[in-house]
């Protein structure tokens, strides 16, 4: 590996010097589907202007994690060239590339060392507006040289606070599952059940702005559901369990006591009175199981409403229970889903089209009439399926399910496997494999 490693790095390039601890000018990221522009932009950097370009498609190390061939090449290029595209802003690698870049500008204390280019018409990500980009939308006679310029730019030492804030701000954003906020019920059963005012902070910020009115809905709807209200019957909180130990168990020993004492006696009337306590526990015991299963789906339909609403504010609402106190938190988290919506409406398109293709094949082997026919069931353009609605709606069906196995630590968290989360895997990974675990039990 080590062998090859080096090899990689001694190619024939009649290339600039390069600074001490340096091995390349200038590491590209970039989305996959940007691929044969950047080969061209390569080619030029190479031939034209003697850099020394690392582009991950052939400089990556087979076999080693995706994150150590990152870390690497960042380390060890002069500077960063990101190609921002609508493509490059909803990918993970890419984002982690920018992140790490900018820590890599936090430890060496240089400026001028991340250049952006953008390639299209896109949103520039708030990680990469305190940096001045090069529009590459153009002519690419026209910003190259620029960007010749940039890479060529000696990275300028920095000191003052100014300039390190801005960089901080770039780096501290929400990644998707963070916790932004809890909301937990007070113990009283009189009065509302949640003690809030103002919408904390953590929500009404940029990009998640949650507004009071919006707050204020999410949790007037969730405390008028029966978990919440009847929290204080159906949970064994610590009034429940002194009752049990204090009167239920002891009546029910004393019962069985009497039961046996008085076996050969046609007495049972005492005996019977002393298990009704017991009785009536149970009862209550099976009443309760009966609510609380009944209140979960309540509350499942609640917050997928919920975090519909929430939607377009990146935030996502579950809940946790604290049985023995009888209390219940509503936790706000950060979820932006528009990565997971788009993979999953890709996949549903690529399924449409393969279905389409076989019903195409299958056309063939029949006769002229049965053709037809077939041909009548295949919707047209007109009647084309709306992927990213269908792909939302499934993925909002899933979102209690899956945060909930979050918040009970039941989701896979192999970083390295992660697609759109870095805690664990996020929510379109868990839809799929809830199919694949749907189609092996079929």
């Amino acid at each position: 590996m080590a062998a090859e490693l080096q090899e990689k790095e001694q190619r024939p390039i009649d290339s600039r010097p390069l600074p001490d601890g340096k091995k390349f000018h200038v590491f590209i990221s970039y989305s996959e589907s940007d691929r044969s522009w950047v080969e061209t932009v390569i080619q030029h950097l190479q031939n034209d202007y003697n850099f020394k370009c690392f582009e991950h498609s052939t400089d990556f190390i087979p076999g080693r994690k995706i994150r150590e061939n990152i870390e690497y090449a960042i380390l060890n290029s002069v500077k960063t060239l990101c190609v921002i595209t609508e493509d490059y802003n909803q990918s993970f690698w890419c984002q982690f590339e920018v992140e790490f870049a900018i820590l890599k500008l936090l430890a060496e204390m240089k400026e001028n060392v991340i250049i952006p280019v953008l390639k299209e018409e896109c949103e520039i990500p708030g990680y990469l507006k305190p940096f001045t980009y090069i529009n590459g939308t153009g002519d690419m006679n026209v910003w190259l040289p620029k960007l010749a310029s940039a890479i060529e730019a000696e990275g300028e030492q920095y000191n003052h606070e100014l300039a390190l804030n801005r960089v901080k701000n770039a780096v501290n954003r929400n990644r998707n599952l963070d916790l932004l906020h809890e909301e937990t019920s007070h113990i009283n059963c009189r009065g509302p059940v949640f003690r809030w005012k103002y919408v904390p902070e953590s929500l009404s910020i940029a990009p998640m702005k949650v507004n009071s009115e919006q707050y204020n809905e999410v949790i007037k709807t969730i405390s008028s559901k029966h978990l919440v209200i009847g929290r204080h019957c159906r949970n064994l909180w610590w009034p429940t369990i002194c009752f049990a130990v204090t009167i239920v168990i002891p009546t029910l020993f004393i019962g069985l006591l009497f039961t046996v004492a008085t076996v050969d006696s046609h007495y049972y009337t005492p005996s019977g009175i002393l298990f009704a306590f017991p009785a009536l526990a149970v009862l209550w015991l099976a009443m309760c199981g009966c609510s609380d299963y009944w209140g979960r789906r309540e509350m499942k339909i609640t917050l997928r409403e919920v975090n519909r609403r929430l939607l377009p504010n990146k935030v996502m609402v579950t809940y946790k229970r604290q049985r023995t106190t009888a209390t219940f938190t509503i936790c706000f988290l950060f979820f932006d889903m528009t990565s997971c919506v788009n993979h999953m409406a890709s996949e549903l398109h690529n399924k449409r089209i393969r279905e389409s293709q076989t019903r195409e094949m299958v056309a063939l082997d029949m006769n002229d009439d049965d053709d037809e026919a077939l041909v009548d069931d295949i919707p047209g353009d007109s009647e084309a399926y709306n992927e990213q609605a269908m792909a939302t709606y499934k993925l909002l069906d899933l979102s209690s399910a899956y945060l909930m196995d979050y918040m009970n630590e039941k989701l896979d968290n192999d970083v390295d496997n992660t697609r759109h989360a870095t805690k664990a895997k996020c929510i379109c990974q868990f839809a799929e494999s809830l199919e694949i675990k749907t189609n092996t039990d079929v």
